[in-house]
């Protein structure tokens, strides 16, 4: 059914409460996982000096050094993840990729055939906010792609 899975993770465990689903699903479908975790842009937003006005992204040498290590760290944690499924069987590759993340969690979805995306939600953030956190409210109202999210404390029976 679901041929190739996008699991969202930042590095926290509560994203990491979306593993046992996942796992579940993959093994009862035999599809293929995908760890994404997305990483900030090597970018650094510069003020213009008009009040109200946004300011402008600019690329520096602090920003893309900044940007390497956390890619870098990202991608040792997802294969530390990912160990544990694949000694289940599992086909599963890891992802790092810098951008704004619910943006990039749905374009990577729809650009790779993703079949359905896997996030856990952390709660954050305003009133509007209370029970998804921004990330998984932007790509539960952006995404093309059917999602599993999973909100924290349920434990899977």
């Amino acid at each position: 059914m679901f041929e190739r899975i996008v699991v969202c993770l930042d590095g926290s465990s509560v994203a990491e409460e979306i593993l046992p689903y996942v796992t579940d699903e993959a093994l009862a479908h035999h599809s293929r996982v995908v760890l994404l975790r997305v990483v900030s842009l090597p970018e650094v937003t510069i003020p213009i000096g008009v009040p109200g006005e946004p300011g402008i992204p600019m690329s520096t040498e602090g920003a893309v050094r900044r940007t390497r290590k956390e890619e870098s760290e990202a991608d040792d944690y997802l294969r530390r993840v990912a160990e544990p499924m694949r000694k289940k069987g599992l086909d599963v590759q890891c992802a790092v990729v810098p951008g704004i993340a619910g943006e990039t969690i749905t374009s990577y979805a729809r650009e790779n055939g993703c079949k359905l995306i896997a996030i856990a939600t952390h709660g954050h953030g305003g009133v509007r906010r209370l029970v998804l956190g921004s990330t998984a409210d932007f790509v539960l109202h952006h995404s093309s792609v059917p999602l599993l999210i999973v909100r924290p404390g349920n434990k899977q029976v």
